[in-house]
Parts: structure tokens; C-alpha cells; sequence
């Protein structure tokens, strides 16, 4: 009570002197209540604010979605909307889509250098060589393997050494309408049997477990077929058969037998794997080529399978 009598005391002698102000707005006195909106610290239920920072590049962001969002609540329902266009300096470019198509065209994969696709090869000088006659038709390669055939494909026309090719394809593709295709009969492991009909002068062909009748290779065999059968070919183009038998004796495949060119006679689509029936077009030659020795590998071959 001394001390609130000395404050009046005090503040009546300075407004006498003239020297007496109100009190600073920032001052607040033991008996100033405190403002509703803010509590004293000696109060035990509040917390400070939790201040979060937030830095520019949210901050950008947020603004950015915003915008995007209402421009697109702006926009005309009835119109498209524009994709926005990719910041890392790409251009995007959208490609049209067939909406409801079955069917579409299928794109064989570009011929590599070095591979059979990518190397022409003339049917004649294959069967021929340098000669006026099919020497080559119904006489079996010195070598075994798919390897043999090709080298000898190639020395025949021409081509340089090491061209490579699928080994485990029963088709050979090269760059013209021409075909090998590889026959093995007898073999232990096989699950399906190559068949001699029309006293030879036919032959059954599986197609492989991956082929359809939507595969590049199968739509070729048939067309390339089709063109042979009609004699709609030229001599340099056409599906060449190589065949190989089984022997168990020695356990090994004996070397390749060129049986001359192949026509397309039929083939079962919804079979799998795909069935085909071609026509020996070189069965006469066949009948008649001998070895060195004078024996027919052709009649050898029948007397074998059938």
C-alpha cells in the first residue's frame, strides 16, 4: 500500500510540473486483464502456435495447381483438353489410335548384316551349281548340319563366309522369296512324324510350338508356296527341302539331302502346331539322281519312312 500511495504521490507532483503522460501502449499493469484471444503463459492448457515452413518451390507448385485447376474449370466442356507439354525438353507427340480393330498388319523386325535374311541367295545356282543340271538335287552333303547347307548356299552364289542363322528354326529366311526348310525324320526325341504320301511325292511338315498362323515365317512358307504351285516364281526364287535321317546305330544325324523345291498343297490353320502337306516339285529328278557309288538316296529314303 506504501508503494501505490508513493505512485500517486509521484504522478500528482509531475502533473503539476506539466510533465505527466499516459502510459505506454506496450506497458501493461498487475491490474490490466489480458486480451480473450490470447492466455498467459502460467496457463497450463495452452501451447504456442506451431509454425510450419514452407518453401518457395511448394509454395510455386500450389500456385501452379491452382491455376491448372481453374483453367480447366473454365474450359469448354465440349472441346479437349490440351496436354501440357513436358518440361525436359522433349517434345511429346501423341499417336493415334485405332479404336476396335481386330486386325492389324504385322511389321516383320529389320534383317540384321550378316544373317540369312539379309543375304541373297538364287535358288538355281543353289541346285545347280555351274552346271546345265540339277546336280545337288537328291545328293547328300559331305558335311552334317544346318551350317553345311548354308556355306554351301553361299559358296554356290557367291557370298562371303559366316553369314549366321537361327539353328533352332525349322525355317531358313533369306533376303528373296527363298526358303530352307529343315526336315528330321526318325528322330528319338521327336513327338510328331514327317510322312511320305502319294507314293512320295508328298511330304507332312510341323510347323515349331511358337509358330502361328499370324507369323511372319508361316505367311511367307504359304505365299512363297502358293507362287511355286502356279509356277508364278522366277527360277532364282523358292522353298528349298533339306532333309536329314536319324541314325541309330551311330546315334547321330546323318548330313542334309537336298530334295529339290517344295509346292504348296495344303495346311491346317487351327492345328497346332501348324500342319502343311507339300508337293515335291523335283520328284522326277529325285527318281533319277544317283551318288558316285549309283545309289538313289531318295529310294534309300522311302524304303526308310514308308
Amino acid at each position: 500500500m506504501l508503494r501505490e500511495a508513493k505512485i500517486r504521490r509521484n504522478r500528482d507532483q509531475l502533473e503539476k510540473l506539466g510533465l505527466a503522460s499516459p502510459p505506454p501502449s506496450n506497458q501493461i499493469t498487475s491490474s490490466a486483464k489480458l486480451p480473450k484471444n490470447r492466455k498467459s503463459n502460467s496457463d497450463s492448457e495452452w501451447k504456442p502456435p506451431v509454425r510450419t515452413r514452407r518453401s518457395s518451390r511448394l509454395s510455386e507448385a500450389a500456385s501452379d495447381g491452382a491455376q491448372e485447376k481453374s483453367e480447366t474449370q473454365d474450359a469448354d466442356p465440349s472441346k479437349p483438353i490440351q496436354k501440357r507439354q513436358r518440361t525436359d525438353g522433349t517434345e511429346q507427340i501423341e499417336k493415334p489410335l485405332t479404336v476396335g480393330s481386330k486386325s492389324r498388319d504385322i511389321v516383320q523386325s529389320e534383317a540384321k548384316p550378316g544373317t540369312t535374311r539379309a543375304t541373297y541367295v538364287d535358288v538355281q545356282q543353289v541346285l545347280y551349281g555351274h552346271f546345265d543340271y540339277p546336280v545337288f538335287i537328291g545328293r547328300r552333303l559331305a558335311a552334317t548340319g544346318k551350317a553345311a547347307v548354308i556355306e554351301h548356299a553361299n559358296f554356290m552364289c557367291g557370298n562371303g563366309r559366316g553369314v549366321s542363322f537361327n539353328k533352332y528354326s525349322g525355317v531358313c529366311e533369306f533376303q528373296n522369296d527363298v526358303l530352307f526348310l529343315w526336315v528330321n525324320q526318325n528322330s528319338p526325341d521327336a513327338e510328331l512324324r514327317n510322312e511320305f504320301l502319294n507314293g512320295g511325292k508328298q511330304l507332312t511338315w510341323w510347323g515349331g510350338s511358337r509358330m502361328r498362323a499370324e507369323s511372319p515365317a508361316i505367311q511367307k512358307l504359304v505365299s512363297v508356296g502358293r507362287k511355286a504351285t502356279k509356277k508364278d516364281l522366277p527360277d532364282s526364287c523358292g522353298i528349298v527341302l533339306w532333309y536329314r535321317m536319324y541314325d541309330s546305330a551311330k546315334r547321330t544325324f546323318e548330313p542334309y539331302t537336298c530334295l529339290g523345291r517344295l509346292g504348296y498343297s495344303t495346311h491346317e490353320i487351327g492345328s497346332h502346331p501348324i500342319k502343311f502337306v507339300w508337293d515335291l516339285m523335283d520328284y522326277d529328278v529325285l527318281k533319277n539322281a544317283s551318288e558316285p557309288n549309283g545309289n538313289c538316296v531318295f529310294d534309300e529314303i522311302l524304303k526308310r519312312n514308308m
